[in-house]
């Protein structure tokens, strides 16, 4: 059970109410970890680290501090421009409840992201 703690919205750990909102943080929380190969809650590294989304949502719109927190065996496989939308599309599901987008805004601008992406290797 602590284990999906890590991944529950902070507003689910006050209320307990579940939202589809509430998926989009733990959906935010996945690509996340994706991006960084680091678990939502990890002890062993310094205390300002632990908790990878308070670690990185600062980070995520400073190119140069995303482009180190990528995770070392997928650095450089994709552009700056397709790892700052990815990025955007992380801060977007991690940012307080009533900013968060719908699932199907994010699936969409996943797709576009792909489509984009398979564009640019072209």
């Amino acid at each position: 059970m602590r284990a999906l703690l890590n991944y529950e919205a902070p507003e689910l750990q006050d209320s307990g109410v579940v939202s589809e909102r509430g998926d989009v943080y733990s959906f935010g929380v996945v690509m996340l970890e994706l991006l960084t190969g680091r678990k939502p809650y990890d002890s062993s590294r310094p205390r300002h680290e632990q908790h990878l989304v308070r670690w990185a949502s600062s980070q995520l719109h400073d190119i140069e501090s995303l482009s180190k927190m990528v995770d070392p065996s997928i650095r450089g496989q994709c552009s700056e421009k397709a790892l700052s939308r990815f990025a955007d599309i992380i801060s977007r599901c991690i940012q307080q409840p009533e900013f968060r987008p719908p699932m199907s805004e994010i699936v969409q601008d996943l797709a576009r992201l792909v489509n984009a992406t398979g564009e640019e290797s072209e």
